[in-house]
């Protein structure tokens, strides 16, 4: 009864800042931190432990895993069942068995492995099923489709899909594409950017140079674990 009461009363909490965590706050792990901006939505979405972060308007639809520790950006779309930061090294593969079948063994191996951080830069597709491998860093703008195995790095602005995800083609020449990176319009805020004709990427990017600074977003924090939220940056 308790706990119905406390996730109603962090369900609510977070409604306030338009934030969403199906998961529940007490079923978050013991050793999870989730931090988001303002406008984040995440579905019923595995997070046992680790450091994560969300920026402003992103979201993660249901049956999703987050491992290790991830900094997803802004404006990011994450399908259904998508799984992010999956360890490479969960196994030695050059000893002499890959299964850690001893606490020791296994205590031996963690010690040497690095858990590395999964970076998904601003407005990211990814798209239902995929698989994202630790320590992989996923460019701004890119798009990673259904049910792709991503290994290594994607490029900003490039589409990637299948097993393992390879380069399909770039949404932009290489030269619309360092406009986009050179002007960071996901720092500016939607107030600004609802007002664009955003069908027509080369005149938005003009309109945001001309904004300049004085567009600039200012989305507040939260910090999330299984104890509670709490406000940490206006």
């Amino acid at each position: 009864m308790i706990r119905t009461i406390k996730n109603r009363y962090w369900a609510y909490w977070l409604a306030k800042y338009d934030c969403k965590l199906a998961t529940k706050v007490s079923n978050l792990g013991k050793a999870a931190i989730v931090q988001m901006e303002e406008h984040v939505k995440l579905g019923p979405v595995d997070i046992h432990s680790g450091n994560h972060s969300f920026g402003a308007y992103s979201y993660m639809r249901s049956g999703g895993e987050l491992y290790g520790n991830t900094t997803i950006g802004r404006f990011c779309s994450i399908g259904k069942n998508v799984i992010i930061g999956l360890e490479k090294n969960k196994h030695p593969t050059d000893w002499l068995s890959t299964s850690l079948f001893t606490k020791q063994i296994e205590k031996n191996y963690q010690s040497i492995s690095i858990n590395d951080r999964t970076v998904i830069g601003n407005d990211c597709w990814i798209g239902q099923d995929a698989i994202i491998m630790s320590g992989v860093c996923i460019g701004d703008g890119a798009i990673v489709g259904a049910r792709a195995l991503v290994t290594s790095d994607v490029p900003p602005y490039a589409i990637y899909g299948g097993i393992p995800a390879k380069l399909i083609r770039y949404r932009f020449s290489q030269e619309t594409i360092a406009k986009f990176i050179e002007t960071n319009w996901w720092n500016v805020s939607v107030n600004y950017l609802e007002k664009l004709k955003i069908d027509q990427p080369e005149p938005c990017i003009r309109e945001v140079r001309i904004l300049g600074d004085t567009a600039a977003a200012n989305y507040r924090k939260l910090r999330i674990t299984k104890y509670g939220a709490k406000l940490v940056s206006v």
